[in-house]
């Protein structure tokens, strides 16, 4: 029977309207159906690494990759996918709350899926680009209100989609059981999301060539391609073909496409510090320090060795102290210059500064770019200089 397995018996029903509309419908069926299971796995799957992400939030390498906006993001990517099902004609809308075209193609599908995912990665990409290039917290009103603007913008535009006639917007095709985007209406928000991925674009190239323990060139090179690809292959079809909901191959095509980039983006950032979190946690970790190192900035993130050698067994590090830099334990005479002279000194990519204080050491910097472990408790107040002393 082909893809005649049908949802539901209305659909010879919509091919004999379709035809007197002078439309081609392929009926809901098989295809639909497969494509929803697999896209639902994978987004199962997605949300388990996401909780494993979360329990284990406060393993360095995956607090450094910002995972509370990467479970936000994921959860922007699941909503994004609810409204596909209904906007790209995957399930009989009528008589379930799918029939409701403003709720989830305008709110659902657009506003909390694809504009918030967009503005979180825009906003995780600006982060980057405060801390690396202009010397500034990950965090603050310089952080926040860009994207609660935007945010506010999203929501003035959802309220006047919601008001103004569908027929200027989107709106409901009885005889075919489908939602309809108006022209200028997709026009619109094929702008926001056009935007707001060459903001992503320009803010992943200025950042290219930061320190390598938090480089994601390669990653945000593979998924901005990925995105744009997908971008230019929607913005076509949705002119050449305004109504694919109706054509199998291309409203299957539509959203597979769309979750292959949102999936591609995430998974390029974070397959490598989930797996090696699961597979070789302290190895990875030990790797991840040597980074640090290599970079200069084990000082910032309390990473210590007594012997400044390679030697990972000597490595000596607080790690409830990472990512937090309280450099007011920082205590010397003569210091040598540290991230501190850098504006890095708050840096959290996640918790703001000082969520988790230094408990165990107190970090000793000398002209020799020396690191000294010293007990918290037995760590000594810095002595008056008197003239003719060498430190």
């Amino acid at each position: 029977m082909g893809n005649q397995l049908s949802f539901s018996y209305t659909e010879d029903w919509r091919e004999e309207m379709a035809q007197m509309l002078g439309y081609r419908l392929d009926p809901r069926g098989k295809a639909d159906w497969i494509m929803i299971i697999i896209i639902t796995c994978v987004y199962s799957i997605d949300v388990i690494a996401v909780l494993f992400m979360l329990w284990n939030r406060k393993y360095p390498p995956l607090k450094c990759k910002s995972p509370v906006l990467m479970a936000c993001m994921m959860v922007a990517g699941i909503l994004w996918f609810v409204g596909d099902i209904q906007a790209n004609g995957h399930a009989p809308l009528e008589h379930s709350p799918l029939h409701n075209c403003k709720a989830f193609g305008v709110w659902v599908r657009i506003l909390l899926g694809v504009c918030t995912l967009s503005a979180l990665i825009a906003m995780r990409s600006y982060g980057l680009f405060r801390v690396f290039r202009k010397n500034q917290p990950f965090r603050g009103w310089g952080l926040y209100v860009p994207y609660a603007a935007y945010c506010l913008c999203m929501l003035v535009y959802g309220i006047v989609s919601q008001v103004v006639s569908p027929k200027l917007t989107i709106h409901y095709m009885t005889l075919v059981d489908i939602c309809y985007y108006e022209t200028g209406f997709k026009a619109s928000v094929f702008a926001i999301v056009w935007v707001t991925w060459l903001v992503v674009a320009v803010l992943s190239w200025r950042i290219r060539h930061i320190k390598s323990s938090f480089n994601e060139a390669r990653e945000m090179l593979v998924a901005c391609s990925a995105v744009f690809a997908v971008l230019i292959f929607t913005t076509v079809m949705h002119y050449a073909a305004p109504m694919f909901p109706l054509n199998v191959r291309l409203r299957v095509l539509t959203t597979s496409f769309d979750h292959f980039a949102t999936n591609v983006f995430w998974w390029s950032i974070m397959a490598v510090p989930i797996m090696s979190c699961v597979v070789r946690r302290d190895a990875y970790l030990e790797e991840w320090m040597d980074k640090l190192r290599q970079d200069g900035l084990q000082r910032m993130y309390d990473v210590q060795s007594p012997n400044v050698t390679n030697n990972k067994g000597s490595s000596v590090y607080n790690r409830n102290s990472l990512f937090t830099a309280d450099y007011s334990r920082l205590h010397t005479d003569n210091p040598v210059p540290s991230p501190m002279d850098n504006g890095y000194q708050y840096f959290d990519p996640i918790f703001g500064a000082g969520a988790y204080p230094m408990a165990h050491t107190d970090v000793v910097l000398y002209p020799t770019a020396y690191i000294e472990e010293v007990p918290h408790h037995a760590a000594p107040r810095p002595k008056k200089k008197h003239h003719g002393d060498l430190w």
